[in-house]
């Protein structure tokens, strides 16, 4: 074993969406479809013991047409209780086009921590920390949100012998 982690992505699926890099991406694909096609792949990564789950950026409009997916709560409910995930949940960088065209820097980052995320990609850290801290100490987010996060990555650390 090399202690090596492995990070399944880009949940929900992404379909033949064009990149979200630049652009927001709306993805109109049916629920079905996704379960019966992209849902698979991160199912058996998940069976395999897969340490982590990126969520994409897209808009799934049957999941959640007023969100992107990194910071969509029923996206995040579904990995969690349909998918029955236990590890890690990261957004992919939050400075990306299609997050940027939804919302402004710090507020991608509170978003994307009540939306579920345990970790954030971002190179905005200097703005979007202080905005996470922030939204913890006005009980916009709870600090039992934030304790299950760190537990969740703590957990992950430990399996992988990195502490």
């Amino acid at each position: 074993d090399k202690n090596m982690g492995s990070v399944l992505k880009h949940f929900p699926g992404y379909g033949d969406n064009p990149d979200t890099h630049d652009l927001a991406a709306y993805d109109n694909r049916a629920y079905d479809v996704f379960l019966s096609n992209d849902f698979l792949p991160f199912l058996a990564g998940i069976e395999a013991g897969a340490d982590a789950v990126m969520v994409s950026h897209n808009i799934v409009l049957c999941i959640d047409e007023n969100h992107p997916a990194s910071l969509s709560p029923e996206v995040h409910r579904i990995l969690r209780e349909e998918l029955n995930f236990r590890g890690v949940i990261m957004t992919d960088d939050l400075a990306m086009g299609a997050v940027a065209a939804f919302t402004g820097g710090e507020d991608a980052a509170v978003l994307a921590v009540s939306a579920g995320a345990d970790i954030l990609c971002t190179s905005n850290y200097k703005e979007q920390i202080p905005a996470v801290l922030s939204a913890v100490n006005e009980k916009k987010i709870s600090e039992a949100r934030i304790d299950a996060s760190v537990l969740r990555i703590l957990l992950w650390k430990l399996k992988r012998k990195i502490i």
